[in-house]
């Protein structure tokens, strides 16, 4: 195969675009060959695929646009109801701002997004990358659409030496100068579509590329060197205490959390020591017993611990168990929250983030629920 020169920009994005051509994914968002995307399939597909692989948010996508599908039937939906159909998916603000995009997209811009950079930017949880991604996909705009993905194609065809944090500004710039003057959401879509299939994080599928030939570390070994990562930093262990309490008739108590901070507007059994900044456990609360009193009732704490994996922290979480016969007695705590009892037959209905579906799950399987 003829080596080819680097500066030649436009045989890289030709070739890019050849390939994809014969090798695109098939996406339930993405337009067939030929025909117009839809704005709205792109934009909620962006938002859900923020933190998220594309095996995980294809099902959810899916549910979604059966519900609502298109921008107006979102903007009229309930947050609450949102809230349940994007449970499971993390990172909750997520659906918040998808939410408030929605009504303000319906009624300033009568249910049609703008095409351009700065109004997309303006609505919120749409950044830099998510208003690139909608200008090029959605409305064939040249874009330069920069993610995790782009960063490791070019960080391997240019053999950046510098850590990943270091080079951003330089692969921003060198991918602009890369940009074809048509075809601008294909052009997208290829490169993403390269760096899931082909330019993979571990091991590399350099005999696949349609850019081995003029890629710096293509076909080596040293390809899945790159992009240069700085040590990880060990996670920080926090220690949480969920309290599981049912009434007479088995319904279980859940709170609906505050519109902002992790986990916003779902639906959580109450917890203390993990989720506020201030008064955390400084280690597993089976040795902060005073901290017990909540809601004036007596717990008891269970053997049994479970761990679960935030982006930024790890989770040790314990729960405590009890019963009430006499709902009355918690009339004046629950009055001044958002506390509720839920039925059993309801719980999946709530708005339920995957930590409280597991520690449920792990609950029901040690049969524990029953007491």
């Amino acid at each position: 195969m003829t080596q080819l020169k680097k500066n030649n920009y436009n045989t890289f994005s030709n070739s890019l675009l050849s390939w994809y051509d014969f090798n695109r994914r098939i996406l339930p968002w993405r337009a067939p060959p030929g025909e117009i995307s839809n704005p709205y399939f792109v934009y909620l597909s962006e938002i859900m695929l923020q933190q998220t692989v594309v095996k995980t948010v294809i099902p959810y996508f899916l549910k979604f646009v059966r519900k609502w599908p298109d921008i107006n039937a979102l903007a009229k939906a309930e947050l609450h109801e949102i809230n349940s159909y994007w449970a499971g998916l993390g990172y909750y603000r997520r659906a918040k701002n998808l939410h408030e995009t929605a009504k303000i997209i319906s009624n300033k811009y009568d249910g049609f997004f703008p095409i351009d950079k700065n109004s997309l930017m303006a609505l919120p949880g749409i950044g830099e990358y998510t208003s690139s991604a909608i200008m090029a996909i959605a409305f064939n705009r040249k874009s330069n659409v920069i993610d995790g993905n782009v960063e490791r194609v070019f960080s391997r065809f240019y053999a950046v030496e510098k850590p990943i944090k270091e080079s951003k500004i330089f692969i921003k710039n060198i991918a602009e100068k890369h940009l074809p003057d048509n075809r601008h959401g294909d052009y997208a879509q290829a490169l993403m579509d390269l760096g899931s299939l082909i330019c993979i994080p571990k091991s590399p599928r350099c005999k696949m590329c349609p850019l081995l030939a003029i890629c710096d570390v293509g076909g080596t070994t040293s390809a899945k060197q790159y992009p240069i990562k700085l040590p990880k930093k060990e996670k920080e262990e926090r220690y949480g205490l969920f309290f599981y309490l049912q009434n007479k008739d088995g319904a279980v108590l859940f709170e609906t959390n505050k519109s902002s901070g992790l986990l916003a507007n779902m639906d959580v059994l109450p917890s203390i020591g993990w989720y506020e900044e201030s008064n955390r456990f400084k280690k597993s609360p089976k040795f902060n017993k005073k901290k017990l009193n909540f809601l004036g009732m007596k717990w008891k704490i269970l053997d049994q611990n479970l761990n679960h994996i935030f982006t930024h922290f790890k989770l040790n979480c314990s729960v405590a168990i009890a019963t009430i016969s006499d709902e009355n007695a918690l009339v004046n705590d629950l009055s001044k929250s958002s506390y509720r009892f839920v039925q059993k037959t309801n719980i999946n209905n709530l708005a339920l983030p995957s930590l409280i579906k597991k520690i449920l799950n792990a609950l029901k399987n040690n049969e524990i629920l029953d007491f």
